[in-house]
Order: structure tokens, then sequence, then C-alpha cells
């Protein structure tokens, strides 16, 4: 909790926190990237346009996306905003001014961007929502793992004295220019080492000189006895982010290492990261890809297939949860595309899933505050006891909020939830158009990705990895409600899609209760 004169910093700084918790739920995470990261996106794109990977269209769109992102964002002068206008009013040409310019612009602001935010912090000209959505994702573009981030916050924010947004700011700053990408050693340990034709490379570690490394390094041997290991040397902000690295480096070298020998590697389940004081999981953090309609209705282990497309397409969004990147982006848009797309126009689908993602939004918000304000108020346990269903219980609580008549939550995020809430209540219409298009993005930004990795062979573009963060959990939500729609009721995808844009469409402030129910 952070000590602090000023309430809303308080509830900012949850926020913030709970954007970089390991796991937040698909309502609660951050859906878009940075506005330096989206400079470096579209320099990076007017490449892919000039060799045809991506077409003008896609291009054009991150030219308006980026447009729109820069325009609310208070980071940048009134004088900024508009030469960059300027500039990408259309896509910019390769080698031009107006890339030169975005290129520029997005170095010189990348290196005092938080800095920024400190002085807007400080005169209050800022919003919870947008102050932590900039913050956050501007540090996990830069290649910050959210666990560094978060313990550093943590111990900042657990000192005596109250501190402000803009001093919280200064250190995220100062976290950045300190700790620039650097080469981090991780060891990479196997209970039986690969057969392979020309035997292990020299650079490989024996057993006595695995030993001699952990010692070296001051790990604990005494559960390690390894014939074999490999020391990788990878680049990264934080010893976190290191070993993500490393987990993408092993997945690459265990796929490599299945279509040559036919077999699969033995690793232990733990790596090294030089200059840590224990062990970390070789398999990381799931990307929180979630179809829990699976299990609701009884269907984990079912042999019937009722629609082959909806079988095939969970298939290949298990993908988008815990495979390579270049596999996850290729089997979560092939899901989507398979569903959603239009006859004749594969993006149509980023838009269908976001109107889907964005229809179950509202319920998803007040359901969970429901539970939460159930817990902590009595009074508010006796109204929500008797009522059997989810789709009742946000009912309520929405009526609640919009009567101005729940008590505050004890945790900051919460209290930011139900102010999100309360705005949507009052302006359903405008909101939900705001969270269709953001979503939107994210899911046209994975369309993008998929024609990098299949179309130019780039395994390695500037918004991979922001891409997977951004959208793994949107594409879970979404693909839940198909699922629900495809065993309860009965409604095809498409159906769906335009039950929830209909939906979306009449929405209004004399109906703002109807938002508990846009897809039913």
């Amino acid at each position: 909790m952070l000590t602090t004169v000023n309430p809303i910093h308080a509830v900012a700084f949850g926020r913030l926190m709970e954007f970089l918790s390991p796991d937040p739920p698909w309502n609660r995470s951050l859906w878009s990237i940075g506005l330096v990261l989206g400079m470096q996106e579209l320099c990076e794109a007017s490449i892919m346009l000039q060799t045809g990977t991506l077409s003008e269209a896609s291009v054009k769109r991150i030219c308006s996306s980026l447009q729109l992102k820069m325009g609310k964002d208070p980071a940048l002068s009134v004088a900024e905003k508009l030469h960059l206008r300027q500039q990408i009013g259309h896509p910019p040409k390769v080698g031009g001014p107006a890339h030169h310019t975005v290129a520029q612009m997005a170095n010189a602001l990348n290196t005092d961007y938080l800095r920024r935010w400190a002085g807007i912090a400080g005169k209050g000209e800022h919003t919870v929502e947008m102050f932590a959505r900039s913050v956050a994702s501007h540090v996990l573009d830069a290649g910050f793992s959210a666990q560094h981030v978060r313990q550093l916050l943590k111990a900042k924010a657990s000192g005596p004295d109250p501190i402000t947004l803009a001093e919280i700011c200064e250190e995220l700053h100062g976290m950045q220019t300190s700790n620039p990408i650097r080469p981090f050693e991780v060891l990479l340990a196997f209970h039986r080492p690969p057969k392979l034709t020309h035997g292990l490379p020299s650079n490989w570690l024996e057993a006595e000189e695995v030993t001699q490394w952990l010692v070296e390094h001051r790990f604990d041997t005494a559960n390690v006895r390894a014939p074999a290991a490999i020391v990788l040397s990878v680049n990264a902000r934080d010893s976190g982010a290191a070993a993500q690295v490393a987990r993408e480096m092993s997945d690459r070298f265990a796929a490599r290492a299945r279509i040559a020998t036919g077999k699969p590697l033995d690793l232990y389940p733990d790596l090294w990261v030089a200059g840590e004081s224990a062990p970390t999981s070789l398999l990381g953090e799931s990307r929180g890809v979630r179809v829990k309609e699976l299990d609701r209705e009884g269907r984990v282990f079912t042999t019937q297939r009722s629609d082959d497309s909806v079988e095939a397409a969970l298939e290949l969004l298990a993908h988008l949860d815990e495979s390579s990147p270049p596999a996850a982006i290729a089997g979560g848009w092939g899901a989507i595309e398979g569903l959603l797309a239009d006859p004749g126009d594969r993006a149509t689908a980023a838009d269908n899933l976001a109107s889907l993602v964005a229809c179950s939004f509202p319920r998803q918000e007040l359901t969970s505050l429901s539970y939460k304000a159930q817990k902590e108020h009595p009074h508010i346990a006796a109204m929500l006891g008797g009522l059997e269903t989810n789709r009742k219980r946000s009912e309520k609580l929405a009526e609640l909020i919009n009567e101005g008549s729940l008590p505050d939550l004890k945790a900051t995020a919460d209290r930011a939830a139900v102010q999100r809430v309360r705005k949507m209540l009052a302006e359903p219409s405008t909101e939900l158009k705001t969270v269709r298009d953001t979503i939107a993005e994210a899911f046209h930004r994975l369309y993008r990705q998929r024609n990098l990795v299949l179309h130019g062979g780039r395994l390695d573009s500037v918004t991979l990895k922001a891409s997977l963060r951004t959208v793994s959990k949107l594409a879970g939500a979404g693909m839940d409600r198909i699922t629900h729609g495809h065993y309860v009721q009965s409604v095809r995808p498409l159906e769906l899609v335009a039950r929830a844009n209909l939906s979306i469409a009449l929405i209004n402030k004399e109906r703002a209760l109807d938002c508990v129910d846009l897809l039913e």
C-alpha cells in the first residue's frame, strides 16, 4: 500500500501494481502498448510495407491508432503532437523525413518519458487509468519484467514517509536509466545430455564444471546432479527478463532437437541466472489464456465433436497460452480467423472478436466486485446472498454503484474498478465503444504479427512479445463467450458477433443497466 497524503494517488498506484501483478484477470489486465513502442511499431511497419509483408491498410491503421494514442497522452507537448500528426497522416516512406522524424521522436521520448510523467503527476493532470496504463506499458515495453518493477515499487512504497506519484515516476526513471540492456549468464542443466551425431558443442559444461559454475555463483548444489549443461549469454534489463529470454531459447532448442533427433530434451525443471540467490522455474508463467466454459459445461474430456470449427479453434488457441512466440502468434490468430473472419477479409476477425470481449467486460467487472463487496460488507452480503446467478449479482451491484450507495472497498485496485464501472454506467455507449476499439487494436496487432511471422519470416518484431502480453487473456475471454454460445445457446460465432454489435449500438444512459446482459 502506498503511503500518501493524496487518496487518488493511492488508487492510481494500486491500479499500477495490479497491471504488474503476476496474473491479473483479463478484465483488469493491460491491453495496450505504450506510446514509444507505438512509434517504433510504425517505423518497422513502414519497412514491412515496402517489402510487401504488410498491406497499406494495415500501416494506415497503425498511423490512425498512434494519432489517437498521442492525442490522449499528456506526456507530449502540443507542439510535439502537432508535428507528429503532420508526419503520420500517411504511412511514412522508408528513409524519408517522416520516417526519420518518428524514429527520432521515439528515441528522444524514451529517455525522459517517465520524468515527463513525474511532472504530470505532480500537477494532477491525469486520470487514474491514464497514469497506470501509460507508466506500466512503458516499463514493460522497455523490457523490464513485471516482477522486477513490482518489487522495486513495493520497497519504495513500504517506507514510513508519504510519497507521491511523481516520486514513483522518478524512481522508475532512475530504474530505466541505471539498468540498460546488458548481458546475463543463464545455466540450463540436463538430466541426460542429448545424443548428437557430432557430440555436444565444445562450450557445454560437464558434470564437475556444472557444479563448479553453480558454486562460483553461490547457488545451492545439494539437489543438482547434472551430467551436462549449457551457459547461455542473454541480453536483458533484469534477471527476471533474462530468465524469460532463456526460456524462449530453451523452447527453440527443444523444437529443433525434436525434429533433428526425434527425441525430447531432458532438461532440469529449473534454470539459474547468475547474480540471483536461487534458481527459477524453467516453465515460467502462463500467458493467461482461459476458456473456463469448457470446465463449467463438462467439456474438457468430451469425445463428441458437435462443431469441428469450434473444436479446431480451441486446439489452436492452446498454442497462444504456452508455445514459443512465433507458434503462439500463428496458432492464436488461426483460432480467431477460422471462426470470426468475414469472407474475403481476414482482418475483420479482430473487430468481431473485440465486440464479443467488450460486451463481456461489464459483467466480468461487476461479478468480481460483487464477491469483493459481499466479503467486506455484511449488509451487501445480505443483498447478494440470495441471488443465484452472476447476472443478478451484477445487476444488483450496478444499481448500488449507479445510486452511489456502494461502500468503499478495501483494495485500491477494487476502488479503481468501481470508478471504471461508474463511468461506464454514466456513458455506456461511449465507454463500451472505447473498450471495443482498444481491444480491437490489440487483435489487429496480433494479425499483423502473424503476417510478419508467416509472410515475412520475422521472429524478432519490436512488438512480438508485447502483442502476446496484451492479447492472450483477451483472446481467451472472447473464446470463452464463443464456447458458451456454442454449447449452451447453440449460437454460431458470427451470430453472437451480430448480437454484440447490436447491443453496443443501442445501449444508452436510460438503459445503462443493460450493460450486464449485452450478449444474452
